[in-house]
């Protein structure tokens, strides 16, 4: 086991409070060794972007991603980019079926990734990730539609069962792999504020 030196940052774009260019973000530390160029970087990207979209309704949309070698600390440069918004590029609008009721835009689900060790206090630790622009029920309430518990599951299992590109997981800053993945039931509160820029890339 050791710690892992590919990690993917996929950027995206919601409306939020009168905004239309609310930034978040997933970061992702995924096994397997960093990607040879920028030609392998990209493809990679594209593939996780593949997965992550069925998580998110078009009203939200991927604008760019940055990759590192290492788990990113506060001042490092990525080693790579992309900015979607740029021509020949485009961004990439989620897939998610609407069906129920958008959540407010400070609201998000998760997928959880269980790691097999234990915290002092003898509890599991967790991987865990969270996302906007989902779908409660229609019948009100913060249960979650049933389809999109499902599309979350599903990216959940994708992400730690061996079958995405090349057999690369998440896994965590010391390269452990997770051994089971869970989602929420209910929608909860992630805290949104205006961030500045990235750092900028090396060279």
């Amino acid at each position: 086991m050791a710690a892992p030196s590919t990690v993917l940052t996929i950027v995206k774009q919601m409306s939020y409070r009168g905004r239309t260019d609310e930034e978040w973000s997933n970061t992702y530390a995924l096994s397997g060794p960093t990607p040879a160029d920028a030609t392998a970087w990209r493809t990679l990207f594209n593939a996780l972007v593949l997965q992550e979209k069925t998580v998110y309704t078009s009203q939200c949309v991927v604008v760019g991603g940055y990759g590192y070698n290492r788990i990113p600390q506060t001042g490092d440069h990525a080693i790579w980019s992309v900015d979607l918004l740029v021509s020949p590029n485009a961004p990439v609008a989620g897939t998610l079926a609407p069906g129920g009721v958008l959540p407010a835009g400070d609201q998000a689900a998760w997928v959880r990734w269980g790691l097999d060790r234990f915290n002092t206090n003898g509890k599991r630790v967790y991987l865990r990730k969270y996302f906007h622009v989902g779908q409660v029920a229609g019948s009100g309430g913060d249960g979650l539609l049933g389809t999109y518990s499902t599309a979350l599951q599903t990216f959940g299992a994708k992400m730690r069962d061996g079958t995405f590109v090349e057999g690369r997981t998440v896994v965590d800053k010391n390269g452990l792999a997770p051994v089971n993945h869970g989602v929420s039931p209910f929608i909860t509160t992630r805290t949104l504020k205006r961030r500045g820029k990235r750092p900028p890339t090396s060279g």
